[in-house]
């Protein structure tokens, strides 16, 4: 089946995801979706390839703004081979587009990783598209540096921010900074200028400077609780700002390591359906065995599925986005279809991803079929089958 193909997919219960339709039927061509509703209301072109998941829930590809590797490739790699595994990957698990992930490495290395995306990012890869670089880093606070090396940060620059646009061929589509830090302002401006989102996090900002941020249009915050300033009721800092801010969209690593699930449960309280993000924070040894394994520059040693650097410090997980939706859905009681707004149609709106994250006439056909166990049976990119169980 080409991208250019007719495609029609009749589902037992199709999440747009604001809608449920049951005995649902999606019509698909040249890698969009042209027609959706119940199938007893929406033709079946006759020479459309057909896929019948009737007795399976269609949703909407997820989308993973925060990876740095998988299947023991890590993306500071650069090449190809590299993203096209994770690509592969990743489809597995439902995932239909990505920012592949950086980490703050020394400066002349983290060029070379960005020049290296930026050019393998335009080719076509065999599962999920890769649509821009987040670049997680180097323009953090070291006092939430998580496993970020101390001497691979450096304040915000905007002139180095210039050089890795033009290298990463301007593919740079987020940025982690920490608002509290001089310039950080500028950093957020250029980024603006060139339609690169801006992201708080790794950092020690107050609820003060947290709230600032926002106000500045930094709405965005990377791996809730993880790597900021630690939450209390007279010192809520930047998480009280993330969780009291609705113009905020937040992240949150739902694998029962990073947070606590009652701490997810709250969180997913606090935030509501509409602004939260399920992403994995996944490092080289997701989809592998235990062992050892690269994130950036340093050596990540994993034991039951856990992954700290040198230092004891949690570094990334192995976590899968269909095993952060099962969990999401156990620990909050949320309705599937809120669920699976965290990581269909929040992360585009946050990234500003036109037609992705939803199943309507227009949008992209990219989308993935689940059984009741959310089993990922097959996943379709752009009206292409990429992954069938």
């Amino acid at each position: 089946m080409s991208n250019g193909s007719l495609l029609v997919i009749d589902a037992g219960i199709l999440y747009t995801p604001y809608e449920k339709i049951s005995a649902a039927r999606v019509v698909a061509d040249n890698g969009r979706i042209v027609e959706v509703g119940p199938a007893d209301r929406v033709p079946a072109p006759a020479a459309a390839h057909r896929i019948d998941a009737s007795g399976l829930t269609l949703a909407p590809g997820f989308i993973e703004p925060h990876i740095h590797g998988c299947g023991g490739v890590d993306v500071m790699d650069g090449s190809f081979e590299a993203l096209n595994t994770v690509s592969r990957i990743v489809a597995r698990h439902g995932t239909t587009s990505f920012l592949p992930t950086t980490v703050s490495s020394p400066s002349a290395g983290l060029t070379v990783a960005l020049t290296k995306i930026g050019e393998s990012i335009s080719r076509r890869f065999g599962g999920a598209a890769p649509l821009g670089i987040h670049l997680e880093g180097p323009f953090i606070n070291s006092v939430r540096r998580g496993t970020h090396r101390s001497l691979n940060l450096l304040p915000p620059d905007p002139e180095l921010m210039s050089r890795w646009i033009t290298a990463s061929k301007s593919t740079i589509r987020l940025i982690t900074i920490a608002p509290e830090l001089d310039e950080a302002g500028s950093i957020a401006a250029l980024a603006a200028q060139h339609g690169i989102r801006v992201a708080m996090g790794h950092s020690n900002a107050s609820l003060a400077e947290a709230g600032a941020a926002a106000d500045r249009g930094i709405c965005y915050a990377v791996h809730t609780f993880n790597a900021m300033r630690d939450f209390t009721h007279r010192d809520p800092g930047i998480v009280g700002a993330v969780l009291a801010d609705d113009r905020i969209f937040a992240e949150i690593i739902a694998d029962g390591i990073h947070v606590h699930p009652a701490v997810v449960r709250f969180f997913a309280r606090a935030k509501r359906a509409e602004r939260i993000l399920l992403v994995t924070d996944a490092m080289s040894a997701a989809d592998m065995p235990d062992g050892d394994y690269t994130l950036g520059p340093d050596t990540v040693s994993v034991k039951n599925g856990v992954c700290r650097d040198a230092e004891g410090r949690l570094a990334g997980s192995t976590l899968t986005q269909d095993i952060a939706l099962k969990n999401f859905v156990e620990w909050t009681g949320f309705p599937i279809e809120d669920a699976l707004l965290a990581l269909t149609t929040n992360p585009a709106k946050a990234l500003g991803l036109a037609g992705k994250g939803v199943i309507e006439a227009g949008a992209d056909a990219d989308m993935t079929i689940l059984d009741s166990n959310f089993h990922v049976m097959k996943t379709l990119v752009a009206g292409k089958l990429v992954f069938e169980r």
